[in-house]
């Protein structure tokens, strides 16, 4: 199959968000698809990111609708919009959820009531993108469904994390509680989109909340069945430590810039 090229346009970002963007769509660009940013905020685009926080940018973005309907949508606010029919995820920006919400578009139109197959939501996430045939095969026969109401907590942070799951319809929302007890809303994920990999990984507590914003079922994978699976295939363990350390490549990047951010603003 070809190389697929997807457009991304970013509505209503500063350009060291836009820079950060930037950098994501060079990470996540492979032998299936390579991804571009857009040079102007009119320009026609696959996917759409936009600041929901910025009334001009939704004036914008509304306007854009009309001549881009079918584009991937990313709304990024303080206040993700949990009731959106479009993938949501947390301002300012947060590499990691940035990167799990540009999943590219499958094709299929968003009114279809098809639902995904398992390696097919397998073979086009992030972590598992560039796996074999066989290997993601190997993957959905140790995995098992679960089917779960809305607002339906999935794990709790620190809960011990033996399971990773991937969306295979519905929507989680993802968040942490701050020293005051406060939740903030990392964002949310959907179709295709993977959490709980790092504790499953690690076998160590969870480091954020998941619950499910609607009816959901998730594709369970659990650590005792992932590890000697890893183990007798190495390639399989190289690949997702590519993913996981280019995540991390990314969130200490951000954490730079918004460090020297905080000490010009002084």
């Amino acid at each position: 199959m070809a190389t697929r090229s997807i457009t991304v346009n970013a509505i209503g970002f500063l350009e060291k968000d836009r820079r950060m963007i930037r950098n994501i769509l060079s990470i996540a660009s492979n032998k299936d698809y390579t991804y571009f940013l857009a040079t102007s905020a009119g320009e026609v685009a696959d996917s759409v990111i936009v600041n929901a926080d910025d009334p001009a940018a939704m004036i914008m973005w509304h306007n854009y609708r009309e001549t881009t309907p079918d584009a991937h949508v990313i709304l990024a606010s303080t206040i993700p919009q949990f009731a959106s029919d479009y993938a949501c995820i947390k301002r300012p920006l947060i590499a990691s959820q940035l990167h799990s919400a540009l999943t590219p578009p499958s094709g299929q139109p968003k009114t279809s009531s098809i639902r995904p197959q398992k390696y097919e939501v397998l073979a086009n996430s992030f972590l598992f993108r560039n796996l074999s045939t066989a290997h993601l095969e190997k993957i959905v026969s140790l995995s098992r469904v679960m089917q779960l109401p809305a607002q339906q907590v999935v794990f709790e942070t620190a809960a011990t994390g033996e399971e990773m799951f991937v969306v295979l319809n519905g929507r989680l929302k993802i968040s942490v509680a701050n020293r005051d007890g406060r939740e903030i809303v990392l964002g949310t994920i959907g179709p295709g989109e993977i959490v709980g990999e790092i504790a499953m990984l690690d076998g160590r507590g969870r480091s954020a909340t998941a619950m499910t914003l609607t009816s959901s079922e998730l594709l369970v994978i659990h650590r005792r069945d992932f590890m000697p699976f890893l183990e007798q295939n190495p390639k399989v363990a190289i690949d997702l430590i590519k993913v996981l350390a280019l995540r991390l490549r990314l969130n200490t990047e951000q954490l730079a810039e918004l460090i020297t951010e905080d000490e010009i603003l002084r």
